[in-house]
């Protein structure tokens, strides 16, 4: 059973003085560098984003939430450092994160408290999918190219990316339909089933692919097969499904163009160094200048890489904490990866691990695609770094992620955090 101290919330509330020291740090660099906006002061800042987090675990301690304890604090050490870095790259930014930090808060309270039985979102799979694949259509015909991708709507001054919404959307979808089929489909003899389930996944695959977004293409696509495996337990089904991706892989590659172009860049990118290959050149000359302990807050060159703030914030904290940082970004991932599947191992019934598990591939899986590929390990990808980098829409949808998460593990069968 979940003990009275998980109720109590001890630990999140102890975790969570790391993510307050990261913003009193960042507050102290920001009043010593004279980073302000005009419309805001650095200590408002500071105490807004305090009473924020300090906030949320209020409520979640005064409404007994049973969920995880480390959940919430990996989010906000992550949140914190990337509002620091977001400050010393561009301010104007920073208070804007604020705000969709805020929000994210909100809509994270909004899950926990009003949603908790997560079972009852997952009874209409069909409708989530439609959804999903009507934002995608969307954004198709009247979205918005920024950065190669045609992933953005616009309404007015407001610009979002409905794609983050619709990796949830497609999560939850498959966590309702596999749980549903998922006997059939162990036994072999659902072979009607296969239909639904590989027409709407191919569908929203290449409806990104058509956007020109393959990070969340891919991190799409590994979901499902990661939830695949999950439902199933059969490796034969993701191997397939990896070989497929392959063919699938090979055909865009004589497709596009565009997706020559960037395998290009990513093997040799020195070729066009002052062009197409600027980015991600400027992004290793930063890593290799960070060294092991790195150059220092603010005192890094990295802000010469375009959309540094968005795709590229994980290059300025490995150039200016070294490589003992980077490792300590990813190893915060890494937690949040094992706290996340941990939930999903526990959870009393299937839908609850199938959410959990794929909830925390999208996640992690995203985080690992982006940080390889600005250190070329992997070809680029315009996805953002999840509580790090800039953007609403990404911060949004990561706490929602996260109330999510919260919600599975609240009812773990019979084992204790």
């Amino acid at each position: 059973m979940i003990s009275a101290g998980s109720v109590n919330r001890r630990r999140e509330m102890a975790l969570l003085i790391w993510p307050s020291l990261i913003l009193i740090a960042g507050y102290g660099y920001m009043a010593s560098s004279g980073l302000q906006h005009p419309g805001w002061q650095p200590a408002y800042a500071l105490i807004l984003l305090l009473a924020g987090f300090w906030g949320s675990h209020l409520v979640l301690r005064v409404t007994r939430h049973g969920g995880d304890e480390f959940l919430f604090p990996l989010a906000a050490v992550l949140n914190a450092l990337g509002l620091t870095f977001l400050f010393r790259l561009d301010p104007a930014l920073a208070y804007r994160q604020i705000i969709w930090t805020m929000i994210g808060l909100l809509v994270l309270v909004v899950v926990t408290t009003g949603f908790r039985d997560y079972q009852r979102l997952e009874q209409y799979p069909y409708l989530f999918l439609s959804l999903g694949l009507f934002f995608l259509l969307i954004t198709v015909l009247v979205g918005t190219r920024i950065g190669g991708a045609k992933s953005w709507l616009t309404l007015g001054e407001f610009q979002m990316q409905p794609v983050e919404a619709v990796k949830v959307l497609m999560v939850m979808y498959l966590a309702g339909y596999l749980s549903d089929k998922r006997e059939l489909l162990v036994q072999g003899t659902g072979r009607a089933t296969w239909g639904p389930l590989l027409v709407a996944t191919a569908l929203a695959v290449l409806l990104l692919v058509i956007q020109r977004d393959l990070g969340s293409a891919l991190i799409l696509l590994a979901t499902f097969l990661a939830m695949l495996y999950l439902a199933t337990g059969k490796g034969r089904y993701v191997a397939l499904g990896g070989g497929l991706f392959s063919l699938g892989a090979l055909l865009a590659y004589q497709l596009f163009p565009y997706l020559r172009v960037r395998i290009a860049i990513w093997i040799n990118p020195w070729a066009d160094a002052a062009g197409a290959g600027y980015q991600i050149v400027q992004a290793l000359i930063a890593l290799g200048s960070g060294g092991v302990f790195g150059t220092g807050l603010g005192l890094g060159q990295s802000q010469v890489i375009p959309v540094v703030a968005r795709d590229f914030i994980f290059v300025t904290m490995g150039e200016e904490m070294g490589l003992l940082g980077s490792i300590g970004i990813a190893l915060l991932y890494l937690l949040l990866a094992l706290r996340g599947f941990r939930a999903a191992v526990a959870a009393r019934e299937e839908q609850g691990i199938l959410l959990a598990g794929g909830l925390t591939v999208l996640v992690t899986f995203q985080a690992f695609i982006i940080m390889a590929g600005v250190s070329k390990l992997l070809p680029l990808t315009g996805v953002t770094l999840p509580f790090v980098s800039y953007g609403g829409s990404s911060l949004v949808i990561s706490y929602l992620i996260l109330g999510l998460l919260l919600n599975v593990s609240a009812s773990l069968r019979g084992i204790r955090l």
